[in-house]
């Protein structure tokens, strides 16, 4: 009988939490949810521990809390330079998907266009791109760590989250791409059969 009351409690405490989060845009949604984990002491990666069950990417990683790392650390604390320090992309299609992973996940930016990728970059204090438009054409055509958005822009794909989860190694991002690939020939087979 107990456990039926801490079950309709946590029931009452979520209608009353998304009822006041419906209203709030994105960003305005991050900050309430990381402001009350502050206040609880609830760290992000233990929140993403408790959320791997939900498909996230990579083995035994969630992605359900913003901020959440393959190295474990709290990185909605990061700073862009700490956060692309951390990750040490090696190609402009992997920075330019950290720095949507972090426009994404620590901006609560889910839909943005090359322009603010670049601002990003620059406050992340990383190289230029040779040519910004090109490395995120890269990386939505060729790598498929972005995605169109409409209006122009772009947001990250699951497996773009999964390579900047992967980094900084570079063996494990190897890895999550050879699988995207697998299953994306799986998929291309199946369609043959059938027409």
């Amino acid at each position: 009988m107990a456990k039926a009351t801490v079950f309709g409690a946590e029931l009452t405490a979520l209608g009353t939490v998304l009822a006041a989060l419906e209203p709030l845009e994105a960003d305005k949604r991050v900050f309430v949810l990381r402001t009350v984990m502050d206040r609880l002491s609830i760290s992000s990666s233990s929140a993403a521990l408790a959320g791997t069950g939900h498909g996230g990417a990579g083995q035994g990683r969630g992605l359900a809390i913003p901020g959440d790392s393959a190295t474990g650390a709290d990185v909605s604390r990061m700073t862009p330079k700490e956060f692309i320090r951390s990750k040490q992309p090696i190609t402009d299609v992997q920075r330019i998907a950290c720095l949507a992973y972090y426009l994404t996940h620590n901006r609560g930016t889910g839909a943005f266009k090359t322009a603010e990728l670049t601002k990003l970059n620059t406050e992340a204090a990383g190289n230029p791109f040779s040519n910004a438009a090109v490395a995120v054409m890269n990386a939505t055509a060729t790598s498929r760590y972005l995605t169109p958005a409409g209006g122009g822009r772009k947001q990250i794909t699951s497996l773009g989250e999964e390579v900047v989860v992967a980094l900084p190694n570079q063996e494990e991002v190897k890895a999550v791409t050879a699988a995207q690939k697998v299953r994306r020939r799986r998929k291309a087979n199946k369609k043959a059969k059938k027409g």
